[in-house]
């Protein structure tokens, strides 16, 4: 599902990554652990799309790294589900029920399929009251699980998660973390 080797990434013309080597396989959980600043999220973006390798190889859902250009970073993003660390670096919509219809509906999925994947991911998400405000004015918790439920909305190959569980109370991160479980029992 994902292979490194040797990568580099530069951003703004400072080293952020170097030489990285990650394997990541189908079915399996991976872990990233690390002080503040160390690179992590830097990686994450990375297999997004977001930075680019400056050397190396890569591929993330077979698609290739080294030729991911932001004409062409949405073949990519098709594959991945992605939640970044501030919340509000992609909410989009300006309702709740509307961030979550965003990436199924540039799926071109029919709107009953739409419909559908966001009344489950409203209610398992524990959102469903708060489906017609604006997500600016959720809470950071609230903000967390709707990038989580956006993220899943797709039901991509790979999900990319910077720390989803961030600003959760005890009930509502083991609810995240069993969803994310589930989410991997059923491919992702």
């Amino acid at each position: 599902m994902i292979q490194l080797s040797s990568v580099d990434v530069r951003h703004h013309e400072h080293v952020v990554l170097s030489d990285i080597h990650l394997d990541v396989r189908p079915g399996e959980l991976v872990y990233l652990v690390g002080r503040t600043g160390s690179g992590k999220s830097s990686l994450l973006r990375t297999l997004y799309g977001d930075l680019s390798l400056s050397s190396g190889h890569g591929r993330v859902c077979d698609v290739d790294l080294n030729k991911v250009t932001p004409r062409n970073v949405h073949v990519l993003r098709r594959k991945l589900g992605m939640v970044f660390q501030d919340p509000e670096h992609q909410l989009l919509a300006r309702t709740v029920r509307g961030e979550l219809e965003v990436g199924p509906r540039a799926l071109g999925l029919v709107e009953s399929e739409i419909a559908a994947r966001v009344d489950e991911l409203l209610h398992r998400l524990r959102l469903d009251r708060l489906a017609d405000a604006n997500p600016y004015t959720l809470s950071g918790g609230e903000k967390r699980r709707l990038t989580v439920a956006a993220a899943l909305a797709t039901r991509p190959r790979v999900l990319i998660l910077d720390e989803p569980t961030f600003g959760q109370d005890a009930r509502t991160w083991a609810e995240l973390v069993a969803l994310l479980g589930r989410v991997h029992d059923e491919g992702s």
